[in-house]
């Protein structure tokens, strides 16, 4: 019998897992690389994860829980670059790792993707090793080229075309959600595919006492909040959630809420004005440029008096402002899966979600929010009227059970049982085998 694996080697190259969320490219991925990484070595497994080296004055080595490290490798410019511009050092990444390998004496018995650039990387090393290949995409260019407007940018021609060649290479793929699955099996034709969803930090993520968290906060003590966290671009559907707002005050004008949003890169030394920040405050012109698109249209709904910018939060933050607020908002065009619903969850605050990717996967209908038809932007208004007007019981049961379904260890548990039949795949067809 084949035993788990004693160390995984975990791909993230185009994206730091121990940088600060909120970027243009730091969101949920980053959160999966690391949390999977601690929670593996806590059930015995030894995780390095591998990431490409973006500042010379970062940490070549950085342990983050026993048996857990994250390794910054050399590929390319010590600086920050564009996704698309790190296609070319996917070599250089993976002669790096097995650079260090060798340097270290490490030995692994798997190698763990995540995203497509990271998979050009992997199928060196596990032909190099000998070893299995499991693939996340996390997000798949052909599901989020068609959710995204046409005069915004798309995923490259590159990403397209190399993406179902990767699944197809690799002995597993690894998804957040059925509905991904399907996609993943339409586009590839790869053979195992799994579903293993995202996973929350459940000792931070846990419920605050509402007066309390908002006191904290420097929120308001009354009035309503309905709370974005994320990365702002246009697949996000922020300019959906100001509509859908700008509906509900329409019909509610008497509401007293506020529309309040979590991320982006905000420059040293911006100041709030009137508690928001602004586009010109943001360190990344991509946001910059899309918080004036969405100021503009708050401005045009005559809205944008209650539309609040504040920037990204440390994760240690984030419970107190999913408990704070009365509604999570999720109006994404497309998402993996929704690791942000599910951590609202576990702070006992409803999700209300456009039914698009695999939200259904991470928002439970009527136990840990609403999903609404993709689009309808009146359904969504009403729903959230019915939601303040109607409140659940803080902190919302329901939903504070439907998160414990995705503690970490689970998430580990379920990933160490596909690493198990493919590491005992490999002894079978191994010329060495018995």
């Amino acid at each position: 019998m084949i035993a788990e694996p004693t160390r995984l080697a975990i791909l993230s190259m185009h994206t730091d897992p121990l940088a600060p969320l909120g970027g243009d490219f730091t969101g949920g991925m980053n959160v999966y690389a690391r949390e999977v990484a601690k929670a593996l070595a806590s059930l015995g497994v030894g995780a390095d994860i591998f990431t490409r080296l973006e500042s010379v004055s970062s940490e070549r080595q950085v342990t983050i829980a026993d048996g857990s490290r994250l390794i910054r490798i050399e590929a390319g410019p010590k600086e920050r670059l564009d996704k698309d511009a790190q296609v070319e050092w996917a070599d250089a990444f993976a002669e790096g790792i097995l650079a260090f390998a060798e340097n270290d004496g490490a030995r692994y018995d798997g190698v763990s993707v995540h995203y497509w650039l990271s998979s050009l990387a992997g199928e060196k090393l596990s032909e190099a090793w000998g070893v299995p290949l499991a693939v996340r995409f996390h997000t798949l260019a052909a599901l989020k080229n068609d959710a995204l407007p046409a005069d915004t940018r798309h995923e490259s021609d590159v990403r397209l075309e190399r993406e179902p060649a990767l699944a197809q290479a690799a002995d597993a793929v690894l998804t957040s959600s059925p509905a991904e699955a399907r996609a993943i099996g339409e586009i590839s034709g790869a053979a195992e595919v799994h579903v293993v969803p995202c996973g929350v930090d459940l000792e931070t993520f846990r419920p605050h006492p509402r007066d309390e968290a908002r006191a904290r906060l420097g929120l308001r003590e009354n009035g309503a909040y309905i709370l974005n966290v994320g990365r702002i671009e246009r697949v996000k559907g922020l300019d959906r959630l100001v509509e859908a707002f700008a509906v509900m005050r329409r019909e509610r004008p008497g509401l007293d809420a506020r529309l309040l949003h979590l991320g982006g890169e905000i420059r040293e030394g911006a100041q709030k004005v009137e508690g928001s920040y602004h586009a010109g405050d943001f360190a990344s012109p991509a946001q910059g440029a899309e918080v004036a698109r969405l100021e503009e249209l708050a401005h045009g709904l005559g809205v944008s008096d209650a539309v609040i910018f504040s920037g990204a939060k440390p994760q240690e933050d984030l419970p107190l402002y999913y408990s704070a607020a009365d509604i999570f908002a999720l109006p994404s065009r497309y998402e993996s899966f929704g690791m942000t619903a599910v951590e609202a969850a576990a702070c006992g605050a409803p999700t209300l979600a456009f039914d698009v990717g695999g939200l259904s996967q991470a928002v439970s209908e009527n136990v840990s929010g609403h999903l609404i038809a993709d689009s309808d932007i009146t359904a969504y208004a009403k729903k959230m009227i019915a939601m303040l007007e109607n409140p659940p019981e803080r902190p919302h049961r329901a939903a504070l059970e439907w998160a414990e379904l995705f503690a970490w260890t689970r998430i580990a548990e379920a990933e160490l049982e596909i690493w198990a039949r493919l590491r005992q795949g490999a002894a079978l067809t191994s010329p060495h085998a018995s």
